[in-house]
């Protein structure tokens, strides 16, 4: 007679593992950058809205206390909220030597300050007021953003337990389709910029 309990048991097993979802938003550096570019900046509000996102699921499993976590107004207000965000991603990886070393109230007033000029310029350029030269400064300035968001990045990847962000490296058919949609925004932008007008 042959015993089937043992598989039976690690089917069982098998079926009650949970992928949990880290903590923050792991995305490798390689894909942020890309996907940024791609958008022209557009993704930070989704870089935003997930990493509040994940952080709200796994606070209210563990605690079931944050509730008054709202993640798309985050996202879209990123501005009032990336101190917070940065102070939560210490916190949690502060076991890790490099997130421990990490000045990320530093690097929070950096990236705000700089969303503050990327929005002037941006309006600047909408009201045509200095066009063409606030038009290029508006899209030269997703420079140093990305260059922010990336150093934040490899925090939240280090204090996730995922430094290079492997996890999340390769590109879905909707990264796909984000960066078609940005490439004609990209055309148009250009367009708009050097056409005679």
């Amino acid at each position: 007679m042959i015993n089937n309990s043992q598989p039976m048991a690690e089917s069982q097993r098998s079926d009650e593992v949970v992928i949990v979802a880290p903590t923050f938003y792991v995305v490798s550096r390689k894909k942020l950058a890309i996907l940024y570019i791609a958008t022209l900046g557009m993704y930070s509000v989704y870089w935003f809205y997930k990493n509040w996102s994940n952080y709200k699921n796994r606070m209210s499993d563990k605690f079931d206390d944050d509730r008054s976590i709202w993640p798309v107004p985050r996202g879209i207000f990123a501005i009032f909220f990336t101190h917070a965000l940065f102070r939560e991603v210490k916190a949690y990886g502060d076991d890790n030597a490099t997130v421990s070393e990490w000045n990320n109230e530093s690097q929070a007033t950096k990236l705000v300050l700089t969303m503050i000029v990327s929005n002037v310029l941006d309006r600047l350029s909408y009201r045509s007021i200095g066009s063409p030269y606030t038009d290029i400064a508006s899209i030269l300035i997703l420079a140093p953003l990305l260059a922010q968001l990336l150093s934040a990045q490899q925090m939240i990847n280090a204090s996730c337990g995922d430094p290079n962000g492997e996890s999340n490296s390769r590109f879905t058919v909707a990264n796909y389709a984000w960066i078609v949609l940005g490439l004609l925004i990209w055309i148009l932008v250009i367009f708009g910029i050097f056409s005679p007008g």
